[in-house]
């Protein structure tokens, strides 16, 4: 480091810290990357390495050179030349840009990937994040922390990598992919560049993925007739419907403007393949396949392959380092105090508020820490006499750092039982099987900390749709439908956690009926069907009836018949038309309101009567 005088702080990441530095024996500028070892399992600190080996290769205009790697005992350093803009700079300044300027940059990315693809490297996290502008405004492709190079006997990958409003539709689909995969990531770059946004954008993963999936792309018509068709040739969900290199070459809207170095060969990756390795590649595709879905029975209640990326954008990867439970709690406690005298400016900064939050995503998470955490972003809406414009910026606070994913994924890791099987170096397509407890194994902590997450997350969702969007895209996203199942045979345990899950479910059918799915897995978890409607409608608590009542109407309105036909039975049709008869008001109301509009539909027995 002694070689290089730090100036300043380019930006920062899970990974590090960026830095713009002077190289004092040549006075120029360059960029130093300094990624921490600390609290790195050896197969994250493998990937860095990879990344070093592969970026130290390649030499190309269009790609950030790296200059130079070392290691100290806790740092690994990468210095790289400096590139002084963004080009998501460029596009915040200017909202969308010109197609004479995309143009250019286009030449510039092609010629990059080109590069890459003919040197058997994907980069495979194309997004306007990773590329950087020169003092000429020339495109420069960086950070290939996910690239990855394919062998001469590989023709398909299969882990799963990028960024979700960038990724290819075959990836979304966990299928195997190659090359193909960066040329849809570059179109939607492009169709960005000049839009604004990307051609799929969404608040919601869940819908996000269902856009890539089945949505039509959208074709301005101020754009010209070669910019629009380059587009289509990149932007086609088939990837055997996208351009091949040879027609990207040819096309108009880049040929002759792609720049083809000395180093730039062309390989299997950007030449049509020969029969036999079309016959490899259709192999390996069939084999990979096989092996995904014997690994997706592996994995059963433990996280979809494609959530690593969709967990970055929730916000909560998690942090296996060693955390202090009562430096914590006297910590958290003395935050409530400040709290309980109007003192609020704790959570009116992000950062601030993401030090609260940093417990909820440590693998060490204990029962009391959650509660304590629970119980603090709970007093800063509650708390009486708070301004409602300050409650307001809270509410956007909570929003930014992601605190209704945090509180689900807290409760995962709160409930978990077992170490993953796998080690820390294994591939990234190797199953990991997790034990989870069970209701009876769950103590009075455990439902402390349940009952004071469930309260929060109910009060939240309520507040505001972003919220109920959140909690949506982190069940799905990391697949608690199992753990939220079982948490309906608490019910003579701990009442509070079932009804606030019952008003959530109840919540989100009538204001997003378009998460019905995610109610339904829910409420029908194979092999751990923990709901007993008929039962939870007898209950003596009537706001449990009435609860039950709402739930079964919404359920009856936006779930498929086919998951009503397996939830419904005649002792929750006997029970529900008993409510009617109910010695208390609110509950005769919604069992009526419940029984009339169910009366039409099919799965309604209809030899039963009021």
């Amino acid at each position: 480091m002694d070689k290089y005088e730090v100036i300043g702080t380019l930006g920062e990441g899970s990974f590090g810290r960026v830095y713009k530095a002077k190289q004092l024996a040549t006075q120029t500028f360059v960029a130093l990357k300094v990624i921490s070892k600390r609290g790195r399992s050896p197969k994250e600190l493998k990937g860095f390495r990879r990344e070093c080996e592969i970026q130290r290769d390649l030499h190309h205009p269009n790609i950030v050179q790296m200059l130079d790697s070392f290691e100290t005992e806790n740092e690994m350093v990468v210095i790289t030349e400096f590139a002084p803009k963004e080009l998501t700079g460029l596009l915040r300044q200017e909202s969308f840009l010109a197609e004479p300027k995309v143009q250019k940059i286009v030449w510039d990315l092609v010629s990059a990937l080109y590069y890459l693809h003919s040197n058997r490297v994907l980069h495979r996290d194309l997004k306007p994040q990773n590329i950087l502008l020169d003092l000429k405004n020339r495109a420069k492709l960086c950070d290939f922390g996910f690239a990855r190079n394919m062998s001469t006997g590989t023709h398909v990958l299969t882990s799963i990598k990028g960024t979700p409003l960038y990724m290819a539709p075959e990836l979304i689909d966990e299928q195997p992919y190659d090359y193909n995969a960066d040329l849809w990531s570059l179109g939607c770059i492009i169709y960005e560049l000049l839009i604004g946004t990307p051609p799929f954008s969404t608040n919601s993963i869940l819908h996000l993925i269902r856009k890539i999936k089945t949505e039509a792309i959208k074709w301005p018509n101020f754009l010209s007739p070669n910019c629009i068709s380059f587009l289509k040739g990149l932007l086609q969900k088939k990837p055997s419907k996208r351009m091949s290199w040879s027609q990207i070459l040819s096309h108009p809207f880049v040929k002759g403007h792609v720049l083809i170095t000395k180093c730039t060969v062309p390989m299997p990756l950007t030449s049509s393949p020969s029969s036999s390795a079309q016959e490899a590649k259709e192999q390996q595709i069939q084999e990979t396949i096989t092996q995904k879905g014997a690994i997706a029975k592996a994995r059963q209640h433990d996280d979809r392959v494609l959530t690593k990326s969709f967990k970055e954008k929730l916000n909560f990867i998690e942090d296996n380092q060693p955390i202090e439970p009562e430096e914590w709690t006297v910590f958290l406690h003395r935050s409530i105090k400040e709290l309980m005298r109007a003192e609020m400016s704790s959570l009116l900064q992000p950062n601030l508020t993401n030090i609260i939050v940093s417990p909820l995503r440590n693998t060490n998470l204990n029962s009391k820490v959650l509660s304590c955490v629970a119980k603090l972003l709970s007093i800063g809406l509650m708390v009486k006499g708070t301004a409602p414009e300050t409650v307001e910026q809270i509410k956007q606070v909570y929003l930014e750092v992601k605190v209704v994913p945090n509180l689900i994924y807290a409760v995962k890791l709160l409930l978990r039982t077992a170490p993953q099987n796998a080690s820390s170096e294994s591939a990234d397509d190797v199953p990991t099987l997790i034990l989870f407890r069970t209701a009876d194994q769950l103590d009075a902590e455990h439902l402390q900390a349940l009952e004071h997450v469930l309260m929060l997350v109910c009060h939240l969702v309520h507040l505001q749709d972003a919220f109920l969007i959140h909690f949506c895209d982190a069940v799905l996203i990391i697949n608690v439908f199992g753990l939220f199942n079982m948490l309906f045979a608490l019910g003579k345990r701990r009442l509070r956690i079932l009804l606030d899950l019952i008003s959530i479910l109840t919540h989100t059918l009538r204001k997003q009926p378009e998460n019905a799915e995610i109610v339904a897995k829910i409420l029908l978890v194979e092999d751990a069907n923990q709901l007993h409607l008929g039962e939870l409608m007898r209950n003596s608590h009537a706001g449990m009836r009435e609860r039950c009542c709402h739930l079964l109407l919404m359920m009856g309105r936006h779930l498929p018949e086919a998951s009503m036909q397996q939830l419904w039975s005649e002792e929750v049709q006997d029970t529900l038309e008993a409510l009617v008869f109910d010695s208390i008001e609110s509950v005769r109301n919604a069992a009526e309101l419940a029984v009339i509009e169910l009366k039409a539909c099919k799965f309604y027995l209809k030899t039963s009567q009021c």
